[in-house]
Parts: C-alpha cells; structure tokens; sequence
C-alpha cells in the first residue's frame, strides 16, 4: 500500500514522530511538500526514517486536491489498490494502523471507496460497528484506487478545504459508500484553540479558529458547493452548512477579527465572480 502525507511549513519533529506510527504498514510513503522554501534539513532527517518514502519539494503551494491527485497517479502506475492520505499534523495511536487496516481487509460490504477513522471522538461517537458516512475527512482515509476512473480525482478548483468533503459527497452520488471505522480514532489537529467567553452563560472556554486565509476558503468553498454543485444533495447539503459553522468562533474571538472579516468578504466575493483555485 502507497501513503502520502503532504507538507506546509511543518514542524520537523513532530512530522517525523507522525510519520513513525504508520510508516511501517506502508510500501511507498509519499512526502510532498507544498513549503515555498526548500529545507535540506527536512529532506535529510524525513528521508532518515526509512528507505521506503520518497521526499519530493514543489517550491510552491498547489494546494491539496493536486498533490492527492499526485499521488493518485502514482499508486496507479505502480498498479497499487490502495492509498493511505496522512496530514503532517496528524498521527495514529500504538496498534491502530494495524487493526485498521485488518478492518479494511476483513470489510464484507460492497463498494467502498473510501475507508475513513474517527478524528472527532467528542462528536463521534465510538462503535465497534462500522457505519456508513457522509463525509470522511482526508487524513486517515484509505482510498480504493481502482473506484478512481468511476469517481473521478479531487477537484483542484477547491485548493484546500472541503476538498475531502466534496469528494465523498461524489463517492456516495456515484454509488460507492464511504466507510468509517469509529473506534479507530486519529490524532488530529483541527484549527488553533483560543480561550473565549460565551455570550449566553458567560463562561469560559477553548474555541477552535482558523487563520484568515482558511476562512476564506471555508466560506468559498462551502459557498460553491451549496450552491454551484448539482450533485449535492439535501442531506449533503444539510451536512455542509453543519460544517460551514466552524468558522462562527473566527468572527466572535479570534484576535485577527479584523483579517478575518476582510477574507470572509473575499470569499464571498470570489464565489459570486466564480474565482476558485488559489487565493491571489
């Protein structure tokens, strides 16, 4: 099995304990990295960890969707059937990888597309039964390459966010089913935690924000697909807005508030010009 963990600006130590707790189940990792700068210091201790990861910098930003897109291609050249998409800030626990993928290779049902883990516990809750989902997020998942020519790759149009999310939405529309193990849960990191005062009970607590920019693409993206994709159905729909909803705590406690209003109305104003792709 082929892995791919894309990079951006990440932090070196941290990557390489990540990459340490699944490298192991893997043939080929794939290290792509999107930083701008090249750091012969990360290629040199990434490419310490094991002979079977292939380090490549792109001296640009491209976004998700290509570099996944990448690695598709390469998983089919080397006629592999599956591809495990890893986040540089994401990690499993001791002995999960191993009893996912025993999950995957012990699955009766049919036409599974995407094999995906629980990265939200606290709102997901934990079973020993695999359940069917909407949407799966991109790090953990496990893609059935040979579902590609059916599904089509990830659309580049959407850069980084809900990339994922339309992707399983067109999964599900072609008739494959997305599959979530709950009980293996990833270790992932979601946004930045800020403390913040609620404005009903007055108490306090951490919030989840984003930088400007991931607010941007939050809300152009999730704009696009309510509203541009056809396929998007009233349940998917009604999944998107659930998810539009991270970006509320942005614009009550995030300390860049102003940025944050800024890149909010870009977003929107791109959207209704039909602007996708990178933000320039």
């Amino acid at each position: 099995m082929v892995g791919v963990v894309i990079l951006y600006h990440p932090d070196a130590v941290v990557l390489i304990e990540n990459i340490k707790t699944y490298i192991n189940l893997l043939d080929t990792l794939l290290v792509y990295d999107n930083t701008e700068n090249f750091s012969s210091e990360l290629e040199a201790a990434v490419g310490a960890i094991s002979d079977k990861i292939i380090y490549k910098h792109f001296g640009q930003n491209q976004g998700i969707a290509k570099r996944l897109n990448q690695a598709i291609d390469y998983a089919v050249q080397k006629g592999e059937n599956r591809l495990l998409m890893m986040d540089q800030d994401s990690s499993f626990n001791d002995g999960d990888i191993n009893k996912y993928l025993g999950y995957i290779s012990e699955n009766k049902i049919e036409r599974v597309a995407q094999f995906g883990v629980n990265c939200q516990p606290e709102f997901t809750p934990i079973s020993n039964t695999p359940e069917k989902a909407i949407s799966l997020i991109t790090s953990g998942s496990v893609l059935a390459i040979d579902c590609i020519q059916q599904i089509g790759m990830f659309d580049e149009n959407l850069f980084i966010d809900f990339v994922d999310t339309e992707f399983s939405h067109r999964i599900t529309n072609r008739g494959y089913v997305n599959l979530q193990f709950t009980n293996i849960v990833l270790k992932h990191s979601i946004g930045t935690r800020v403390e913040g005062r609620s404005l009903v009970t007055f108490k306090k607590s951490l919030r989840i924000i984003h930088s400007p920019i991931r607010v941007y693409y939050i809300i152009r993206n999730g704009l696009y697909l309510l509203f541009r994709n056809k396929e998007c159905t009233s349940v998917q729909k009604k999944d998107l807005k659930r998810t539009l909803m991270v970006v509320k705590n942005d614009f009550i406690y995030n300390p860049q508030i102003f940025k944050v209003y800024k890149y909010a109305l870009l977003g929107v104003w791109d959207f209704l010009t039909k602007k996708m792709g990178k933000f320039k």
